[in-house]
């Protein structure tokens, strides 16, 4: 007896092609055994207990058509995705399914017809030449740095004199409408900084110019938008009695400062690790924008067909990553409505980096396969045991949750993608910005990065690749 599924794949024009499939009679067999199984699990019949009809008289009551029909309602999409793996397909929409109807007797046949991912046809992509940038410390990122631990070491000290803006003050204050209290409009010992960032703007500038022990009372208008139920559109009046004035102090710049806020004893050192931390992130941004580059140099010398059903997922998984990332609460429409445009518009602005995410993901799948790197069982268990105990789980278990979830093929499709971006990083020829200008190549320092990350195309944990749509049987005769 055997399972194994005939599969002819014929390429057709236009990145589709057609899978002639026979499904063994024994397979057929078994499947329609299974079906009848199913359908006597919800049949009554006089004479037997619920459920427990025999096969026949499930048959002898619906009908040898209906149950063979049921079969390949049943089955068909199993056979459909079988077919898929033996002929190696990589569907990017539906199918379209002939199917004559079951037969008497023999293999049961059908073809599939299905658009694929498109192979690109590759330009130059060794030996390119390709800007690249020199690392920079940007200036003032050390003075930058060092104002920011000074603040963070800095201290509050009461003063005996009128608050101004930068002045800590510690407030109590009630707010009502209309003579009414305010649900969470009171407080009492609250720390304000006058012209901080969250104050709530026309409140503080109230207080400027009180010193302790002094009292004001003033209208806060919200406007009709307010997130909060309690003050949308309303005016409050609050009283607010300031009871402590505090003024920043900030530390001297010196050792004492260095070794409060780091473990180097000097400021001097202090200030040559922060030097040294900005030039390795500069390097970074300097070989990530480097690697971009390339692939775009690459991508935009091959010839790549990008189908539109591709593009229209790309443009939905942008719009669901971006939907999870919004703060609780608030919906991607309303998102796209405060931005003041409409789904449509923000489907069309984001069509571009779509498509040019699919067309750098087929240029690098189509090197891996010129250049032969393919990746081996062992190097992805190797990547997910890694991944495991990067994370604190036990490798073995994570491995075999990775294979439950039929995620291992993806992850070797990623390590590939990854080995492959690095070759063709490996294999360019970087030269100055100056003389890349100079040959009017693909990047300058004036223009635009790209909007859609390269990054995220190859890294393990991605948003996993479109599934292998099912089938919907189209039967040209019932027999």
């Amino acid at each position: 007896m055997t399972n194994a599924l005939s599969t002819e794949v014929t390429p057709l024009e236009n990145n589709r092609v057609r899978l002639s499939v026979a499904v063994p009679e024994d397979l057929v067999r078994r499947c329609t055994q299974e079906t009848i199984r199913g359908l006597a699990r919800n049949m009554r019949v006089p004479g037997f207990r619920p459920g427990k009809a025999p096969g026949n008289v499930v048959v002898q009551r619906l009908g040898k058509e209906y149950v063979a029909q049921k079969t390949v309602e049943d089955h068909m999409s199993h056979w459909y995705s079988d077919a898929l793996d033996a002929g190696g397909i990589d569907p990017i929409d539906e199918p379209e399914i002939d199917f004559e109807g079951p037969p008497e007797s023999g293999p049961l046949t059908f073809t599939a017809t299905v658009q694929v991912r498109p192979k690109a046809t590759l330009g130059d992509y060794k030996g390119i030449e390709v800007g690249k940038g020199e690392p920079a410390v940007p200036e003032g990122a050390v003075d930058t740095e060092i104002a920011r631990l000074r603040e963070q070491a800095s201290r509050l000290e009461a003063v005996e004199r009128p608050a101004a803006t930068g002045d800590f003050v510690t407030i109590d204050f009630d707010g009502r409408v209309g003579g009414t209290a305010v649900e969470n409009g009171s407080g009492r010992d609250y720390l304000l900084e006058i012209g901080g960032r969250g104050v709530m703007p026309g409140f503080d500038q109230h207080i400027v110019g009180l010193e302790a022990g002094g009292s004001v009372t003033f209208a806060v208008e919200y406007s009709e938008e307010d997130q909060r139920p309690a003050l949308a559109g309303k005016t409050v009046e609050y009283a607010v009695t300031v009871k402590r004035v505090q003024q920043k102090v900030l530390p001297p710049l010196d050792d004492a400062l260095a070794a409060q806020v780091s473990e180097f004893d000097t400021i001097g050192e202090l200030e040559a690790d922060i030097r040294r931390r900005a030039l390795d992130a500069a390097t970074a941004d300097v070989e990530e924008l480097y690697r971009r580059t390339v692939l775009d140099a690459v991508t935009n010398a091959a010839t790549v067909d990008t189908p539109e059903i591709m593009v229209r997922r790309r443009v939905n998984e942008i719009l669901h990553e971006t939907a999870h990332r919004l703060p609780k609460g608030v919906t991607l429409e309303a998102y796209i409505q405060v931005l003041g445009k409409t789904p449509e518009q923000i489907v069309e602005e984001l069509q571009p980096d779509a498509e040019m995410s699919i067309r750098r993901e087929l240029v690098v799948e189509a090197v891996a396969e010129a250049e032969g790197i393919v990746v081996t069982d062992e190097d992805v268990e190797a990547q997910i045991r890694g991944d495991a105990e990067a994370s604190d789980q036990e490798p073995e278990r994570l491995l075999a949750e990775v294979r439950r979830q039929g995620a291992f093929e993806t992850i070797r499709a990623d390590i590939v993608r990854a080995r492959t971006v690095t070759f063709l990083v490996d294999a360019a020829v970087p030269i100055s910005i100056e003389q890349a200008q100079a040959k009017e190549k693909l990047w300058t320092p004036e223009s635009k990065e790209p909007q859609v990350e390269a990054a995220k195309l190859w890294k393990p944990g991605d948003p996993e690749p479109e599934p292998k749509p099912k089938p919907k049987p189209r039967s040209k005769k019932t027999t």
